[in-house]
């Protein structure tokens, strides 16, 4: 990656192939959607960094999970390509 490019990518087993799949889900009031932007767009306010987005996203899906209204399979494990501690542009909400 270029050294100003940071990304939250999908992460893979050493040596294993990433099989790029669309996980959707239905989510309660918004319907059909991908698992991973239903938990990006969820968790960007108040995010200030790739890492803590990440962490969000991660506290969000496990929260759904435990209260079972997210099914665990749908949400592959992500990672953050680039300096976690970069700051995310635009002012936190």
């Amino acid at each position: 990656m270029p050294a100003n490019v940071r990304a939250l990518v999908m992460k893979a087993a050493p040596g294993a192939e990433l099989a790029c799949k669309t996980l959707t889900y239905s989510f309660p009031h918004e319907g059909d959607r991908g698992a991973i932007t239903y938990y990006a767009v969820h968790a960007l306010g108040g995010a200030t960094t790739m890492g803590s987005w990440l962490q969000r996203i991660q506290a969000r899906s496990s929260e759904d999970q435990r209260r079972g209204t997210f099914p665990s399979l749908n949400l592959p494990a992500l990672q953050v390509v680039g300096p976690a501690a970069a700051r995310l542009p635009g002012t936190p909400f």
